[in-house]
């Protein structure tokens, strides 16, 4: 009796799993089609790609993905190391894209993605790959194809055809890297686009040819770019964001309401930009061996960048041999944080180059933050003590409340400005002084010779900076 109601047991047990197999199954397969679709979007480019062993409908659905991903991690996995030769990594990542694209069918895309290093020489290869993404009327197209050795061929990049593009599109975001472009004087389409990207690209042709097609562009950026025309003076009246580095621009000329960040860097150039209100935050940095101070003092607030309101970051040389500047016909009003990334050249005993930094205060007349990274590469381990400078006038700084000074080595110029801003700065919370260099540029030196010099640093400030009657404001780290 106790044998025949294990038996039943066992035999319900089965029952139940096949029942709750065949109506889970059931239940799957009788989703309607979006809601599948939704879940299968959904999913990795990996797990997408595996899904079409479980059924003929799931097949189905595999050749429907919107969302390519073609990099070294989706294609090379397995057996596929740095071991094996270039030109077989190249040939496998090749053939595996060429092989899933066969079997898709050009319906919609969201993404499609390919970062890959690749030449002008694999072209028929790319060629349909980026076709593949026009018909599909991809959304979003990322071809980045940057070498990973600096030195490649800069005439053997793929000619990204813009002309497949041409008239009614879906693209609303373009990434391209290491490929060139030669725009025609009458291009059309690229009405969506919304971002555009372009990194180690070579130019040919008007660059405003192409901006001037993109009433609804939000999101720019140019980096170490080949320009035909190396000036940009155009009205995009949605762009929010705007990033131009190492391109050798000439002039930038923008007419941009909506703009609210701005990062530039290149040599000092003319800059208008016009109407840029909402302006919130911009990083410039500016390439070059000259003292920069005057530019940032007149061209930089004339030229528009007085309406930035929450940070304004400055990488700039300047020169201790330098005096004075000339007089600005704008301030930076509303600014509230200003960093100074700055790197000090010329003889240490003179130090008026740095003090005029506090002239530089004086535009700014609503600052309450200010960082001072400071590298001086010229400057002795030991400084010599004497009469510090200071300026005949002082402007007082109501709103001032921190002050970060790094990279502080007690050259004459670093203490006559650390006074200078004690001096004019009633509401000053805390002066911090940091002997370690903190920007990017500067010399790495190892472990230990880096404790020893942090040490003399150290020692140097407190004996001239927390035996003064401002050493309750600094903070010495």
């Amino acid at each position: 009796m106790v044998y025949g109601k294990v038996s039943n047991n066992k035999g319900c047990v089965r029952s139940g799993l096949n029942k709750r197999a065949r109506y889970g199954s059931f239940r799957l397969h009788r989703l309607p089609p979006d809601i599948i679709c939704d879940i299968f979007s959904r999913l990795r480019f990996k797990e997408a790609a595996r899904t079409s062993m479980v059924s003929r409908s799931w097949r189905r659905l595999w050749r429907c993905y919107p969302n390519l991903v073609f990099t070294r991690r989706t294609m090379l996995h397995g057996n596929i190391t740095d071991d094996h030769p270039a030109h077989y990594i190249l040939a496998t990542f090749i053939s595996r894209v060429n092989n899933i694209l066969w079997q898709l069918r050009s319906s919609s895309l969201e993404n499609f993605i390919v970062k890959f290093p690749l030449l002008g020489r694999d072209a028929h290869h790319i060629d349909r790959w980026v076709s593949f993404s026009a018909a599909s009327r991809a959304r979003q197209i990322v071809l980045y194809l940057c070498p990973e050795e600096e030195d490649t061929d800069m005439n053997d990049m793929y000619s990204f055809p813009l002309h497949i593009f041409s008239g009614d599109n879906c693209v609303s975001s373009l990434s391209l890297g290491f490929v060139s472009l030669t725009l025609p004087p009458h291009l059309s389409g690229f009405t969506n686009l919304k971002k555009l990207g372009l990194h180690m690209v070579s130019i040919r042709g008007d660059l405003q040819c192409l901006l001037s097609q993109c009433d609804v562009m939000e999101w720019l950026s140019l980096t170490k770019c080949s320009l035909q025309h190396r000036s940009i003076c155009q009205k995009l009246h949605q762009l929010r964001y705007l990033c131009v580095r190492k391109c050798r621009l000439q002039k930038l000329d923008l007419q941009a309401p909506n703009l609210t960040e701005l990062e530039l860097a290149n040599y000092p150039i003319p800059i208008v930009l016009g109407e840029c209100l909402n302006l919130s935050v911009a990083t410039i940095e500016l390439v070059s061996f000259s003292d920069c101070l005057s530019y940032v003092a007149t061209e930089l607030p004339a030229g528009g960048l007085y309406h930035v309101q929450d940070r304004l970051s400055i990488n700039m040389t300047v020169r201790t041999e330098s005096r004075g500047f000339a007089e600005s016909i704008g301030r930076f009003n509303n600014l509230k944080h200003l960093i100074l990334n700055i790197d000090v050249q010329g003889s240490s005993d003179n130090g008026s180059g740095i003090l005029r930094l506090a002239s530089l205060l004086e535009m700014a007349p609503c600052l309450e933050e200010l960082e001072l990274n400071m590298y001086c590469p010229s400057a002795p381990i030991y400084t010599k003590r004497g009469q510090l400078d200071k300026l005949s006038s002082v402007c007082v700084h109501k709103h001032l409340r921190t002050v970060r000074m790094t990279g502080f080595d007690s050259t004459r110029g670093q203490l006559e400005l650390a006074f200078q801003i004690l001096r004019s700065a009633p509401n000053l919370d805390r002066l911090i002084v940091d002997p370690m260099v903190r920007v990017a540029w500067s010399l790495r030196l190892d472990w230990s010779e880096q404790a020893d010099l942090m040490l003399v640093r150290r020692m140097m400030a407190e004996n001239r900076l927390l035996r003064s009657e401002y050493r309750h404001m600094i903070t010495l780290l």
